[in-house]
């Protein structure tokens, strides 16, 4: 079976290098790597034509700079595999990565496949725990009222093998290109809610790259607000899906509009316009839709006055 791997490229050439090779070592070697430069303007493009040059299974597309879901979607029409899966070009994964994730496919039947992943410092130094071997099957109910979970196989592309017929069976289903925070989440659960059964194996094959690029200190940007669309799409979306637990989606929403608010205040950088819209989203869902006695107390609170919230939260985040 051929395995596509769509590769978004963008002024990455420092850790280009060893993603690539750690695609080119794999295990399973039935591979179609789509390397997609979305118009980087360093030496990212030659290291992909360099790979390429020396291994087929490698395929460069150059694009003119459209962000990483256009990207993506530039990938994702050029596949032809039978299943797809993601790598970002700062990342490097296990050489059995892809040799477990279509094993998984073939032992649970299941249509997408998913690990667990390292997260590291350019220097080795691990920030996540990591948890005891486990494999576990899901539905695709089971999964979405999982997917959020801290301890779940959450909402990355990167660390899932799909089944491309899930792909071919919803034309719809592509990153939204307007969204830049949760847009793979929501692609996740749109294809979730097409699959009949997934399987996840928390070992981490998959290694996520925490370096300067990806470490912004601002916890504020209009992109991020874009995090409030996407969610609202799910939101809609699974309302009304019998047994899925859409309270953990509406109050994943307020812990996202109650960060954005506090900290656009913060750091001085919501518009008027910005605040005033956050502030009327915290009316959006019913106190006894919220997931948490903080959070709704949260809520409460910022809807009677915007300002002892900021207080108390300002005063909890120092201590």
């Amino acid at each position: 079976m051929l395995i596509s791997i769509v590769v978004p490229v963008y002024n990455a050439e420092k850790f280009l290098p060893k993603s690539l090779e750690s695609l080119q070592n794999q295990t399973y070697t039935e591979l179609e790597i789509i390397l997609v430069n979305d118009g980087s303007n360093d030496g990212s493009a030659a290291i992909c034509e360099q790979y390429a040059s020396t291994d087929k299974r490698f395929v460069v597309i150059h694009k003119e700079n459209g962000g990483v879901s256009s990207a993506r979607n530039t990938g994702l029409k050029r596949v032809t595999g039978e299943y797809v899966g993601f790598v970002d070009p700062d990342d490097w994964i296990e050489p059995d990565m892809f040799k477990r994730l279509y094993q998984l496919t073939q032992e649970y039947n299941a249509d997408i496949s998913m690990c667990g992943y390292v997260k590291e410092k350019a220097d080795g130094t691990v920030l996540n725990t990591l948890e005891q071997p486990s494999v576990t099957s899901f539905t695709a109910k089971e999964a979405l009222n999982t997917i959020l979970n801290d301890d779940s196989f959450r909402g990355f592309l990167w660390n899932k093998l799909f089944s491309a017929a899930i792909l071919k069976e919803n034309p719809s289903l592509e990153l939204d290109e307007n969204i830049h925070f949760c847009e793979d989440l929501l692609f996740c659960c749109k294809a979730i809610l097409g699959s009949k059964s997934l399987v996840y194996d928390i070992t981490p094959f998959y290694h996520y790259m925490f370096h300067d690029n990806n470490a912004s200190s601002s916890q504020y940007s209009l992109k991020k607000l874009t995090s409030l669309e996407a969610l609202e799409q799910i939101i809609e979306m699974l309302s009304e899906e019998a047994n899925v637990n859409v309270s953990m989606y509406k109050s994943y929403y307020m812990r996202m509009n109650l960060s954005l608010l506090m900290n656009g205040i913060h750091e001085n950088k919501s518009s008027t316009d910005t605040t005033r819209y956050l502030r009327k989203n915290l009316f959006k869902y019913s106190l006894s839709e919220l997931n948490s006695k903080s959070l709704r107390f949260s809520c409460c609170i910022s809807r009677v006055s915007v300002k002892t919230a900021y207080l108390i939260w300002k005063f909890t985040k120092r201590n």
